[in-house]
């Protein structure tokens, strides 16, 4: 970004770039909607010098679609006509830029539409000279000194300069006679002054001359209109853009993608046909991503689907050769993944980003998932559990996006995976079931996928008000902690500490999807007393949808369940990484053999290379020993004593150690292995983690 600093100009300077479109709008930024009294405290502080912050301007050098500054009558004829818009090339945007200080408002657009609407006669807005009877020299007072208030209407009993008068005074050059005329047409010349005396006329018609002088004045003063004039590349334009929130209205690049093709292609008006016609929602990213890809695979050279790239290269003329096809693709692979259980609905999917690479599969199978062999549905019934659990769409998602479609692509055509080490990517990160505990929020792509999972080897959750499957387009579903929160925090008798129950009533084996309101009854109630009741109110199947979301139906049948919390989450766990161990991880090494490329690794360099012991092997061949201690590096003083493979105790307390961590950091979760330092050799447990087991003693280390 260059040219950031700061600038001022008169309210004439912004009126005039406004009236000779040098100063618009982006087709994206939202309609003007202030009220007259916002105007009014705008003048106001106006002319007190109260700041009223910087417009931002800027200077793009590519092409969009902009708008005229709205000019529309507030009600009646011509209130609701469309405003002109206007399609910028990239190089008539950069030589306007140049040669007419074409600058378009990023911030601020309420504000000078605001000025511009009130100078201009638009809006009807008064400068209301306040009482000036006990004032001496009222001829030598500034404008601030004569102000009463801005006012929408003139007043009777006050001497009152419309705005828009001063104005045409101004660019038409009145003459005195001028000015003096439209004083005596005001409402207070004609109602006060028709019987007042030559002196008082007199004094009168000196003090609205001498408002009116003020606010030509200020109209043409300088420093009225601070503003930052930004030459901005694309990428900043739109981070600026993604990082603004306006009454909480943020825009992203699609926004701004829709004023580039306003004129040819119009994009929003295309997402709303697609979301009537299908009952679904439209992801827009996802689909600009797509046609992003197909059109720089189709084009050759660098693939490349970044927001720079979207803007930057693909036109109206892409978008109606492929939108159609794009929509068809996207809404038949969130249709498959909903038929075959891998989502429990579209707002609970792991990665919406992860439709791409299907979208891509499936265009090169023909578009349709019945053309598919049963080895290729295999293979992305792998692909989508490892990728999920190996984390793969949380970071990065352009490079991922793009190595997975073109492996996808070769899927398709019943070709190995060509990307070196592609294999290695889809290793899970969740290795033992007290891995889940860290997981805890539903922004986690491992959280969320932990749900799905659960759903998809259950063919379907069931909803517990009743037998029904949860669908695609369920819009309510709520994470529910199956053991309350709110009953945890009352401390009731369990078979674990309370202070470490509370650390693990949050994470996912203590979670599932049930819809909103069942959720909100619920409230503290123990497991035993809500459930019991729900099936003889609700659902008298209510076994069968338990068993759907990973639950023993013993929780419902036996009231001491209640307090056996530490075992229904070691249990679940347990269960859930059976299916991880399922789906995600036991598959890998025959999939690896089938579609992966031979690497000249040996499989004891591999294995080498790619074992990463956990804390229970590390204890078992001599690494690290049962009452060493424990500290996580931000806390050395905060030691805790291994006890066990998982658990430790710290201030005479045994939890689980991945609980002492987010207990000692308070952060939501935690890698031991990164984290968690060894008393005696100060370094991380991930240091010993790869070493050689013969290595057991201090000797040898």
């Amino acid at each position: 970004m260059h040219d950031t600093q700061s600038r001022t100009e008169s309210l004439l300077d912004t009126i005039k770039g406004i009236q000779g479109r040098s100063i618009m709008l982006p087709e994206f930024q939202r309609d003007f909607r202030w009220e007259l009294d916002r105007t009014h405290d705008l003048f106001d502080s106006l002319v007190k010098e109260i700041f009223i912050g910087t417009i931002i301007y800027g200077k793009p050098s590519f092409g969009m679609t902009l708008r005229e500054i709205d000019a529309r009558p507030r009600k009646g004829k011509g209130s609701q006509a469309k405003l002109i818009t206007q399609a910028v090339g990239t190089e008539e945007m950069k030589r306007r830029a140049q040669t007419e200080n074409l600058r378009i408002v990023l911030d601020g657009q309420q504000r000078i539409t605001a000025i511009y609407r009130a100078v201009t006669g638009i809006d009807e807005v008064y400068l209301i000279v306040r009482d000036l009877s006990e004032v001496s020299t009222p001829l030598t007072l500034e404008l601030e000194g004569l102000l009463e208030e801005f006012a929408g209407e003139e007043r009777a009993d006050a001497i009152s300069v419309r705005l828009a008068d001063a104005y045409k005074a101004e660019v038409e050059g009145w003459d005195p006679e001028q000015v003096e005329e439209c004083f005596l047409a005001s409402a207070y010349a004609r109602q006060q002054l028709s019987e007042a005396d030559a002196d008082t006329r007199k004094a009168s018609i000196r003090i609205y001359r001498r408002a009116f002088t003020r606010l030509i004045d200020f109209y043409k003063r300088q420093k009225m209109v601070a503003f930052y004039l930004l030459d901005m590349s694309l990428e900043k334009f739109c981070l600026f853009f993604e990082r603004s929130n306006s009454r909480g209205v943020q825009l992203n690049f699609t926004d701004i993608l829709a004023a580039k093709l306003y004129s040819g292609f119009n994009l929003r008006k295309k997402i709303d046909e697609f979301e009537t016609q299908t009952q679904l929602r439209l992801n827009r990213e996802v689909v600009i991503r797509a046609i992003a890809f197909i059109r720089a695979t189709e084009g050759g050279g660098q693939i490349k689907i970044d927001k720079s790239y979207i803007l930057e290269h693909l036109e109206a003329e892409d978008f109606q050769q492929l939108w159609d096809e794009v929509c068809t693709l996207y809404a038949a692979a969130l249709r498959y993944l909903d038929s075959q259980h891998y989502i429990l609905s579209q707002g609970w999917m792991p990665s919406e980003n992860m439709l791409i690479p299907l979208m891509i599969f499936l265009r090169t199978i023909g578009g349709s998932f019945d053309r598919m062999g049963e080895a290729q549905r295999r293979f992305i019934e792998f692909w989508y559990w490892a990728s999920v659990f190996a984390n793969r769409y949380s970071t990065a998602t352009n490079e991922v996006i793009i190595t997975d479609s073109h492996a996808l692509t070769q899927i398709a055509r019943s070709e190995r995976i060509s990307a070196r080490g592609y294999f290695r990517r889809l290793r899970s990160l969740i290795a033992e079931p007290s891995d889940l505990y860290s997981f805890t929020r539903r922004a986690s792509l491992t959280y969320r996928g932990v749900l799905n999972l659960i759903s998809f080897a259950a063919g379907g959750f069931h909803d517990w008000s009743s037998i029904q499957r949860i669908g695609i387009t369920t819009t309510d579903l709520d994470d529910h902690h199956i053991y309350p929160r709110a009953y945890i925090a009352s401390r009731p008798e369990l078979d674990i500490d309370n202070d470490e129950a509370e650390q693990l009533v949050d994470c996912v084996a203590n979670r599932t999807l049930i819809p909103k309101l069942l959720n909100i009854r619920i409230g503290r109630r123990p497991p035993h007393d809500y459930l019991a009741e729900l099936k003889r109110t609700k659902n008298p199947q209510l076994e069968t949808s338990l068993s759907s979301h990973l639950i023993s139906p013993e929780i419902m049948t036996d009231e001491a369940r209640n307090g056996f919390f530490g075992s229904f989450i070691e249990e679940r766990a347990k269960a859930i990484f059976a299916l991880i161990q399922r789906y995600a991880i036991t598959p890998l090494a025959e999939i690896e053999a089938t579609y992966g490329v031979p690497s000249g690794i040996t499989d004891d360099d591999e294995k080498r290379s790619n074992d990463l012991d956990r804390l229970p092997n590390m204890i078992a061949d001599g690494r690290v020993h049962v009452g060493e201690r424990v500290y996580v590096a931000a806390h050395p003083d905060k030691l805790a004593t291994i006890v066990s493979g998982n658990q430790v105790e710290y201030e005479g307390q045994r939890m689980a150690i991945i609980v002492w961590g987010r207990q000692i950091t308070g952060w939501p979760s935690i890698s031991i292995y990164a984290s968690v330092y060894l008393e005696r050799t100060t370094q991380p447990l991930g240091a010993l983690r790869r070493q050689d087991s013969s290595l057991n003693n201090d000797d040898e280390l």
